[in-house]
């Protein structure tokens, strides 16, 4: 996947929360793939959301399933940041999705525990606050 002298893959998980709030983490990994990861790591990078969120005194509780999305390049990594800061539901965050997407990064939701998978399998997410509905991540 990577030569030496690229830097590893890199995985971002986005939550949206019940009070509004949005959170994304990323990490470093070796994984080849999404799925390499998913079924290596499994809840990893949502164990350091919710202590970051317990620190900072913020709810716990998720809208629905996060979102993972695996970059397997330097570039393809500074697009998914772009994508995630740009303003929701706007032109630009349409045409940086589509950029992600032609930079091969593999977009998955991500679940944390069996209340969420059930959201999930019905498709049945909270309606969001009146702060979530705010434009933009950063």
């Amino acid at each position: 996947m990577n030569s030496p002298l690229n830097a590893m893959a890199v995985v971002t998980l986005l939550s949206d929360f019940v009070d509004g709030t949005s959170m994304a983490l990323s990490e470093d990994t070796e994984a080849e793939t999404l799925n390499a990861y998913m079924t290596a790591a499994a809840g990893r990078l949502w164990a350091g959301i919710q202590q970051r969120r317990l620190a900072r005194h913020l709810t716990r509780e998720r809208r629905g399933p996060g979102t993972l999305y695996f970059a397997s390049t330097a570039e393809a990594h500074a697009k998914v940041m772009a994508y995630l800061q740009s303003d929701t539901g706007s032109s630009e965050e349409s045409n940086k999705l589509k950029a992600i997407q032609a930079a091969g990064v593999e977009i998955a939701p991500h679940i944390g525990k069996a209340s969420e998978r059930d959201v999930l399998i019905r498709g049945q997410q909270r309606d969001l606050t009146a702060q979530a509905r705010a434009k933009g991540f950063g």
